[in-house]
């Protein structure tokens, strides 16, 4: 999946839905099974980082991911004002 067939995926959700928790459900080889809040989306990389509760990246994964949404609400108000730039040119 693309960053931006994800960013539709998640346009295209019910007004509702956008107001719950995400959780990464993981099944290995070997079929076990954890959950993890700890869901960060590096996005110049595009990789999807998941850390279990168990491991010592766990808390830094969760600050990571609070990093990128102050990095990406920066973009969306930095596009918001061009636009409204570009509309009152």
């Amino acid at each position: 999946m693309k960053i931006k067939e994800l960013k539709k995926l998640i346009d295209g959700c019910h007004v509702e839905d956008l107001n719950n928790e995400l959780e990464a459900i993981v099944i290995s080889k070997k079929n076990k099974i954890f959950v993890s809040d700890s869901i960060r989306l590096d996005t110049d990389s595009g990789r999807l980082i998941i850390a279990t509760q168990d491991s010592e990246q766990f808390k830094l994964n969760k600050f990571n991911a609070k990093k990128e949404m102050e990095f990406a609400k920066k973009m969306v108000s930095k596009r918001t004002e061009e636009k409204t730039l570009d509309i009152h040119s």
